[in-house]
């Protein structure tokens, strides 16, 4: 290159030179330096505009022949164009593999811009969600799957749980969406079919509730003839006498393991729910207290906290039975004693339900798993606490009713609080809070 410039420099000397000379024996230096700088003007427009005109040709054809630095620019783009083209072939090549790819997923893939407008789905999102090329194109997804669910899902951002829906294109058939905000929140959604998984978990629920209301009937009797011969068990042997008793404890134990079946059964289904209605926390308060008061051991003081005048809107029973549950846990699993405390603290933008106790502990690895069926950390607790494992199960479904979350904190020997929160739109303060306002009762359970 710097050749090319310094030749470049050498003939553009030369040329003033000469004119130069030829301008001294002509008697007009000016006129002829003039004339040489127009010529070489011209030149150099002659040069740009042969460049211009390639260059508006795509730059397809060979370059113009020339020399000097024009020659150099001409062959240096034309280079660059050709490594350039090389390049975008590559790329087309590559994008048009993954389309193809993508195109064959059975899952469903589509892309939307931040606003949530359709650029780009593959077949199967099409088929599923009923999109049709080019209409579709640019339009919002929320106008296209009219479904409530997705609606809230995709304009609040629920991104972090996958949502199931029916699919509004195909009958009977149930989508999983997952969604991923990347680049400028821009959204990369996928799609699965997952009629069958639904249909399994449908005939489960249904396995489970029918099973349970089955069983109610020969339960019954068993119980009834068990109390009969409990009537008369005195006369027995002593044998006998531990059997029965040990054939009514079972059988009380089975009855409450088939009434939280059947309330998660309806919880799962939402199968004749009661209206949601604004609560008063002191009375869900006095109803533990009161179911409570049989269960405390001497060494237990349970201690109620409370906002005056905070109130949440929801079943009655529902969060009666999940509070209820998380309070009975607390003292099942405080052997030792302790205090239990149970608080509801409250704002104006969101509320809060917990359970404080000083009892066993969870190692931090099982707190994932403790709201699946069935589950317990220590198996061999199972017959002496008497629950059902299904406590915390049921918990997670009315806290789902409710839009609510649990947390659950907890360290082996330092105790439990698990944490019920509810959003702003739920819960309301009759009274505006302080610390005046804070209710505290303190109930320590001496039985002899």
């Amino acid at each position: 290159m710097k050749r090319i410039w310094k030749q470049a420099l050498l003939n553009w000397v030369v040329g003033f030179v000469a004119t130069f000379a030829i301008g001294f024996v002509l008697g007009n230096i000016a006129l002829a330096l003039l004339l040489y700088v127009l010529v070489s003007l011209a030149w150099q427009m002659y040069q740009l505009y042969q460049f211009h005109s390639w260059l508006r040709r795509s730059g397809k054809a060979s370059p113009p022949e020339t020399s000097g630095i024009w020659g150099e620019v001409f062959d240096a783009v034309y280079r660059l164009q050709k490594k350039q083209r090389k390049s975008k072939r590559k790329m087309r090549q590559a994008l048009n593999r993954i389309e193809n790819s993508t195109a064959a997923l059975k899952e469903g893939v589509i892309m939307a811009d931040n606003q949530g407008n359709l650029e780009w789905w593959n077949n199967s999102a099409g088929n599923f969600l009923g999109l049709v090329r080019p209409v579709d194109r640019s339009q919002a997804i929320t106008n296209i799957v009219r479904n409530p669910d997705f609606y809230r899902y995709f304009t609040q951002k629920r991104f972090g749980e996958p949502l199931i829906i029916k699919s509004p294109a195909k009958e009977g058939v149930y989508l999983e969406i997952q969604t991923t905000l990347y680049d400028q929140n821009d959204h990369l959604i996928f799609i699965r079919d997952v009629t069958r998984l639904q249909l399994l978990e449908q005939m489960r629920k249904d396995f489970v509730a029918n099973a349970s209301h089955e069983l109610k009937t020969p339960l019954t009797v068993i119980k009834g003839y068990l109390e009969t011969l409990g009537m008369f068990k005195d006369n027995l042997p002593q044998s006998m006498q531990r059997g029965i008793d040990n054939m009514s404890d079972q059988s009380d134990r089975m009855e409450n393991l088939i009434e939280d079946l059947l309330l998660l059964s309806r919880l799962e289904s939402n199968d004749k729910r009661e209206n949601d209605t604004w609560l008063h926390i002191s009375d869900l308060f006095s109803a533990i207290e009161k179911m409570a008061q049989p269960i405390l051991l001497p060494e237990h003081t349970l201690v109620f906290s409370e906002a005056k005048g905070a109130q949440v809107y929801g079943s009655y029973n529902e969060l009666y039975s999940a509070f209820s549950n998380l309070v009975v846990n607390a003292i099942k699993y405080s052997p030792n004693g302790g205090e239990i405390r149970v608080k509801w603290e409250s704002d104006d933008v969101s509320g809060l339900f917990s359970v404080q106790d000083e009892g066993l502990g969870i190692d931090p690895r099982y707190i994932p798993r403790l709201t699946e069926r069935f589950f317990r950390v220590d198996k061999g607790r199972s017959s002496k606490t008497g629950g059902t494992g299904l406590g915390l199960a049921i918990v997670k479904h009315v806290l789902l009713h409710h839009s609510a979350k649990l947390q659950i904190r907890s360290q082996p020997r330092f105790g439990s609080t698990f944490s019920c929160h509810f959003p702003m739109e739920r819960i309301k303060n009759d009274v505006l809070q302080g610390n005046d306002n804070l209710s505290s009762q303190t109930h320590n359970q001496q039985t002899s």
